[in-house]
């Protein structure tokens, strides 16, 4: 784990979900120590992952995971039920407002 290699426990993941990319929206994530008044803290295994609440409603019932491939290795959200549509390289996706008004 990075906070062992690291030997410093007080980082999060944060994912946030920013306007951009060929279909709308992109999922951008940084190591933070930083939590807001409005942020969601998810814990699991000793891994904390904290997420804004605007960002929330676009990546709520996905998941976070550790991806292995050829071109390298990434934190990415998986299995997006709000996400309709997304590109080829599988980084920027559209959302189905229906859904997250349902939500």
């Amino acid at each position: 784990m990075i906070a062992d290699r690291d030997n410093d426990h007080d980082h999060f993941l944060r994912v946030m979900v920013e306007s951009g990319g060929c279909h709308g929206y992109q999922n951008k994530m940084e190591l933070t120590k930083t939590v807001d008044e409005d942020d969601i803290i998810f814990e699991k295994q000793g891994v904390r992952v904290v997420v804004d609440g605007v960002s929330l409603q676009f990546i709520r019932g996905s998941n976070v995971d550790f991806v292995e491939e050829l071109i390298g290795s990434t934190f990415q959200v998986v299995d997006n039920p709000n996400a309709k549509h997304s590109c080829g390289c599988n980084i920027s996706y559209d959302i189905d407002i229906d859904m997250l008004t349902t939500n």
